[in-house]
């Protein structure tokens, strides 16, 4: 057997052996050899039909110019113009067709809104300015809109088909009232304490005859038990030492003017509160305890419990609240710092706080998905979801 030392020997012959070959053979690496010469490519040649995709030019992006579906140029009546910059598939005054609005019928209660490029009907609720209201189609025709308040129907009670028994009302979307409370005029009243509805619906209570003049401090006549000339206490106040009925006119009437906030007799009478604490309601009616304590939060000298570490209206002290957000701009408070950032889509490219994020990154030219950043508008390239529009070139297009 060859021992291990001939076998090395006879390797390194073989090897270089390999190495004159290649030399000889003038291995190129893309190196320039003359003056004037261009290195060649690291890509395969193009043969004769086509280059090395097989595609033409067709694997390079180029500037494109037309706004592809389902993006138009429409005018803006809320801000500046841009090119491409309307998504006819949602836009509500321009839905299909530039132009095409989405219209309220406020006689029907719907509204419409841009569906897949289709003006969609809907019911519509405004903010209710007093009592709520909710409209909604119960019998299924477009005719007639939103013919039913939910709110206040006793055939459909908070929702179509929840009818009502006989005689019962609804209110605010319930059938009748609780027990205890009687319906009147469309709400709920307590007869046995509601001054206008004393005993029965629309019974207002009167001062009687010979009543007290001057009145006891804090006190007027009202309804008690169900029946008027009674002499209560008014508002917040409370007759703590008991004299307003048994002294009659004569007392001191209700003494203690705020029983929410009174240390010696804090939501009720002879309820006193340790040294340190106060009579506050945080959430749970009055209460003696020291203010803000139970939250960890800090007492204002208006009264407030605040977080000085994330409150916007006291960041860092009470007397630091953080500026209104401008537009399109959020605001927070973060460790005791008033914090700006723009809402998705939005920059603040001017560098102007007193105007928010004002510049649209998903449609302006000059500034397409970051400030700075510039489409070319010379050539008429538009800025479409925050990207320069391109296209792929077409047989000898290079841009």
């Amino acid at each position: 057997m060859p021992s291990i030392k001939k076998r090395l020997v006879a390797l390194f012959a073989v090897l270089s052996a390999l190495v004159v070959v290649a030399c000889a053979n003038d291995v190129d690496m893309g190196d320039v050899k003359n003056p004037g010469d261009t290195p060649p490519p690291f890509t395969p040649a193009a043969d004769a039909s086509g280059d090395a995709d097989g595609g033409g030019n067709s694997a390079l992006s180029c500037i494109g110019t037309t706004c592809p579906a389902p993006w138009a140029t429409c005018l803006s009546e809320s801000g500046p113009t841009y090119k491409c910059g309307t998504d006819l598939t949602r836009d509500v005054d321009n839905c299909g067709a530039c132009g095409n609005k989405c219209l309220t019928y406020k006689p029907l209660h719907m509204v419409s809104r841009c569906i897949d490029a289709q003006c969609a009907l809907e019911c519509y609720s405004p903010p209710p300015v007093g009592d709520p209201v909710e409209w909604r189609n119960c019998n299924g025709l477009v005719d007639d809109g939103c013919e039913v308040d939910v709110m206040k129907d006793p055939k459909n009670c908070g929702g179509c088909g929840t009818v009502c028994a006989a005689g019962q009302s609804c209110i605010i979307g319930k059938c009748g009232c609780p027990a205890g409370k009687i319906e009147c005029n469309g709400y709920c009243v307590d007869p046995k304490t509601d001054d206008f509805n004393c005993g029965r619906c629309g019974n207002q209570c009167e001062p009687p005859a010979g009543a007290c003049d001057p009145m006891p401090p804090n006190s007027g006549y009202g309804c008690i038990n169900g029946t008027c000339g009674h002499l209560k206490c008014l508002g917040q106040s409370a007759d703590c030492n008991g004299d307003l009925t048994t002294a009659s006119c004569g007392g001191n009437g209700c003494e203690i003017e705020n029983i929410f906030a009174d240390k010696n007799n804090c939501g009720g009478c002879g309820v006193k509160c340790k040294a340190g604490e106060e009579c506050v309601d945080e959430g749970n009616g009055p209460e003696c305890a020291i203010p803000c304590k139970r939250f960890g939060k800090t007492a204002c000298p208006d009264g407030r419990c605040v977080d000085l570490l994330t409150d916007l209206s006291a960041c860092g002290s009470c007397a630091s609240p953080c500026r209104g957000p401008g537009p399109h701009e959020k605001a927070s408070c973060s460790k005791g710092l008033c914090q700006y950032e723009c809402t998705p889509g939005w920059g603040d490219c001017n560098g102007d706080p007193s105007d928010g994020c004002e510049t649209n990154l998903l449609s302006h030219p000059g500034n397409c998905g970051a400030c700075g950043t510039a489409c070319d508008v010379g050539a008429g390239q538009p800025c479409i979801e925050g990207k320069c529009l391109t296209t792929a070139c077409a047989p000898g297009q290079t841009r």
